[in-house]
């Protein structure tokens, strides 16, 4: 009987690292008339002289969200679906990060050649700024794909992410 409740907790570990059943999230991304990667280079050039640093679409509001940094601070820029400006309001100081990045929005295009899906968010790493974690929809499995400052793909695998 140990045994069974060992086996469980092994088989749902997997399953919660396996990329999961995003069929929400899929059909979020159907309905979009835009990429996330579009979405960054309207909020980009929303914010004068900036540039992305995080983004995501967003399930229980169904918009995106773009963290474009210009001058030191940070600005939470929303748009809708069709990837029209809601709103883009200073949030604050921005950190560091990295200044030697390839843009965001090319990054998510490697991204998501190299799983062939929809990008749905990217941040960068928690351990190295330089690297960018993004998560990419294929089907309604998620994978993240890790790439390097100049976009080489440093680690790809089934996300365990809950978008």
């Amino acid at each position: 009987m140990k045994h069974l409740g060992a086996i469980a907790l092994f088989v749902l570990g997997a399953c919660a690292a396996d990329g999961g059943n995003h069929k929400e999230l899929r059909a979020l991304v159907d309905q979009s008339t835009v990429s996330l990667g579009e979405t960054v280079t309207r909020a980009e050039s929303t914010v004068q002289y900036s540039a992305g640093v995080n983004a995501r679409i967003h399930s229980a509001s169904a918009q995106f969200s773009v963290d474009a940094v210009a001058a030191g601070t940070r600005h939470d820029v929303r748009l809708d679906l069709a990837g029209v400006v809601l709103s883009s309001t200073p949030a604050g100081a921005a950190g560091a990060g990295c200044q030697t990045q390839i843009s965001l929005p090319d990054a998510l295009g490697l991204a998501e050649k190299e799983v062939g899906g929809d990008a749905v968010a990217v941040v960068p790493d928690d351990d190295d700024a330089c690297l960018r974690e993004i998560q990419v929809l294929v089907d309604t499995t998620l994978w993240e794909v890790k790439l390097g400052p100049d976009g080489a793909v440093i680690e790809k695998e089934l996300s365990d992410e809950d978008l």
